[in-house]
């Protein structure tokens, strides 16, 4: 029971992350920067497009590992829908509830909300993945393709959020809304979500 309380409150952790980094204006962290550029140009909910995101990432994995995978292996890349789904309704009560709050214009004000942002998701990242649950599609995709692949799983996950990043920005300029949704805020959640969740780990193991 403890590992799935501390799992669901990184959850919450992470869902209340991203909902600020929207609300800073400046882009959101790479996992969730297709739906958010989605959202902005196409005036969507980001919870709603977190789901088919966190579907999709499910689906991905599955052709990844394909038919001739055991059973066990595919129960566990589905099981990964609960704690996507999840997540993308609690971004959205997160957002609503942040609206009152938005970020102004002031780019100062926009940057002290993304950094902290940042320190919330990575908090959330950090409980989510100490609690050894259930895998969350984020990181499930770069795991199955480590697995498959036999490379470095920290290896693949950089380079998938790279990949994340790059079609973002690429939806972002097919759809006509060049850089909506995917700003410098998006680059410095990249750089700084890592060592952020390292120094909480650390943290808390001391």
């Amino acid at each position: 029971m403890k590992k799935i309380g501390r799992f669901f409150i990184g959850i919450n952790i992470m869902a209340l992350g991203v909902a600020m980094s929207k609300q800073s204006q400046l882009g959101t962290s790479p996992i969730a920067a297709i739906p958010n550029v989605l959202s902005e140009s196409l005036e969507g909910s980001l919870g709603l497009l977190t789901i088919i995101f966190m579907v999709l990432l499910v689906i991905l994995q599955l052709l990844i590992v394909g038919k001739n995978s055991s059973r066990t292996r595919r129960f566990k890349i589905v099981i990964q829908l609960v704690p996507g789904v999840l997540f993308g309704l609690l971004i959205n009560c997160y957002d609503s509830l942040l609206q009152r709050f938005q970020a102004t214009n002031h780019y100062g004000s926009q940057l002290t909300v993304l950094l902290l942002s940042v320190l919330v998701l990575a908090l959330g990242v950090y409980l989510e993945v100490s609690a050894d649950f259930i895998v969350m599609p984020g990181e499930g995709l770069p795991q199955t393709i480590s697995n498959a692949y036999h490379v470095f799983f920290a290896k693949v996950k950089v380079w998938t959020d790279v990949t994340m990043v790059i079609l973002a920005l690429l939806i972002s300029f097919s759809l006509g809304h060049p850089f909506s949704g995917i700003r410098e805020g998006t680059l410095i959640a990249t750089l700084l979500t890592g060592p952020c969740v390292s120094l909480f780990d650390s943290f808390f193991k001391t």
